[in-house]
């Protein structure tokens, strides 16, 4: 079966403008002092040694930025960070307003398509996604959607990126349980690839990674973080909060400290690798105070992200968001309302990579058919960012001549000609009148949605790996293991 081909521009031009510059340079100023004056915690010995060497205060595992090296390290960073798919097609370069959408990593539950019942996710979820992302053309990045809990724990990190890359030829954003787990996955991709020169020269995969606010690195995450540079292999280094617990609960604080943490991360990236790829933002959900539960459809979730994308582009850096997720624990008409605020506020900010669409109740359940009604979504708002065409042909003074008061414009050839391009058809979306709709069955958008997703699990087939490269990913999956479990 294949894929729809996707007609999108990827280039937006933005429509949104959410903080001045003036804001913009409040919100740096205010980051330039934590770093200063509070300082992070850092975990990880290496990192320590090399910001010491670079001229921060250190003591012990508490560490000082001057603000000179933090924009020191902002001009070292790139600009554009190029990304390519499993057949080495450079197609996703990571610059200013190029919007990308993909799934989210990890959920731990997934409504079952055949019962309806919500039930712990397993690797055949995450294979499934990756083969619905591989066919559904408003996505353009995938993440492993669930986790494979009927793997051995200490590879199952390994398990996942294997099943993403086998089910789809688009570019992963992987996560690691640690620095040796994301060096396995690195040989895993250029077994995939040919071999280590092609990854470091078309890299399709990106870690994600974060440090745990407030303000620490850890050994690990930062650890990840290297492994990837060593193999100009890029990556998000983000953190993910909830303001009012890890953050302060004012938008402008939440950012402030956010922004603090993306930005050591930045620094830490450049000391170790001059031009290492890294990716900044993170995830700024609010945490609902009477039911203790993470915001991701909340409008103020939004809101922060417009700033945080602005603030990416301040810098000139590629930055990743998420939208398309709810808090809703079914795909219901709270589901959609959410999803579609979050993906057109990203889109007309010009975002680069936005994760998590399709996520349930908070980022906890998934379910396939929300991800088709949410490719309609992505749709929808690609062409709302494309904006309003006024050539001349478009603005159709001749043609108005042409029919003149009292006409009709159905028969005419500008229409003919412009009506597919000026008229938005969804795939999924039900616009029939109530009699058609009787007569098709009264089938809805997610009865819609259901069928697609089980005639792609039936019918799809990704771009295939060779036997030799599927043989040495069960092998390096296979070692790990052995060496974790010493």
């Amino acid at each position: 079966m294949e894929p729809y081909l996707s007609n999108h521009t990827e280039q937006c031009t933005p429509r949104l403008k959410w903080l001045s510059e003036a804001q913009l340079e409040q919100i740096h100023l205010a980051s330039l002092e934590v770093l200063e004056r509070t300082g992070i915690v850092v975990q990880n010995q290496q990192a320590l040694a090399l910001l010491q060497a670079a001229g921060c205060r250190v003591r012990e595992d508490r560490v000082w930025i001057p603000g000179w090296l933090v924009e020191e390290c902002l001009r070292l960073a790139p600009k554009r960070v190029m990304v390519a798919n499993r057949l080495g097609q450079r197609v996703m370069p990571l610059e200013k307003n190029r919007v990308y959408y993909g799934t989210g990593s990890d959920l731990p539950f997934t409504i079952d398509l055949e019962t309806g019942e919500r039930r712990v996710s397993s690797k055949k979820d995450v294979e499934q996604a990756a083969l619905l992302m591989d066919y559904l053309p408003n996505y353009d990045f995938i993440m492993s959607y669930a986790i494979a809990t009927d793997t051995p724990s200490p590879v199952s990190d390994l398990h996942q990126f294997a099943a993403m890359t086998i089910n789809s030829s688009k570019p992963i954003i992987f996560t690691a349980h640690n620095p040796e787990n994301t060096e396995a996955i690195i040989q895993m991709a250029a077994a995939c690839v040919g071999g280590e020169d092609e990854l470091r020269h078309n890299p399709y995969l990106i870690l994600y990674s974060e440090p745990i606010s407030p303000l620490v690195h850890t050994h690990d995450g930062v650890g990840k973080m290297f492994k990837c540079f060593d193999y100009n292999v890029p990556v998000v280094y983000t953190p993910g909060v909830l303001a009012g617990a890890t953050t302060p609960v004012t938008k402008a604080g939440c950012i402030t400290l956010m922004n603090a943490e993306a930005l050591a991360g930045v620094v830490m990236a450049q000391l170790y690798k001059k031009g290492s790829p890294i990716i900044i933002g993170g995830g700024a959900t609010p945490m609902d105070m009477k039911y203790s539960t993470t915001l991701y459809g909340a409008p103020e979730t939004g809101m922060n992200y417009a700033a945080m994308t602005e603030l990416a582009q301040f810098y000139g850096l590629p930055n990743f968001t998420e939208a398309g997720c709810t808090n809703s624990p079914l795909p219901d008409v709270q589901a959609g309302v959410e999803a579609a605020h979050s993906i057109i506020f990203n889109q007309l900010c010009g975002a680069n990579l936005v994760h998590d669409v399709g996520y349930l109740e908070g980022g906890k359940t998934g379910y396939l058919p929300f991800l088709v009604v949410c490719d309609d979504i992505i749709d929808m708002v690609r062409y709302t960012g494309a904006g309003t065409r006024t050539s001349p042909e478009h603005l159709a003074v001749d043609c108005i001549h042409d029919v003149g008061p009292g006409g009709n414009y159905l028969a005419h050839d500008h229409t003919f000609k412009y009506f597919r391009q000026e008229i938005w058809s969804p795939r999924y979306f039900v616009r029939y009148r109530w009699e058609q709709w009787e007569e098709q069955g009264r089938e809805t958008t997610m009865d819609r949605a259901t069928a697609r997703v089980r005639q792609v699990l039936a019918e799809h087939r990704p771009a295939a790996l060779s036997e030799a490269a599927l043989k040495e990913l069960d092998e390096i999956i296979a070692r790990r293991l052995r060496e974790a479990q010493g």
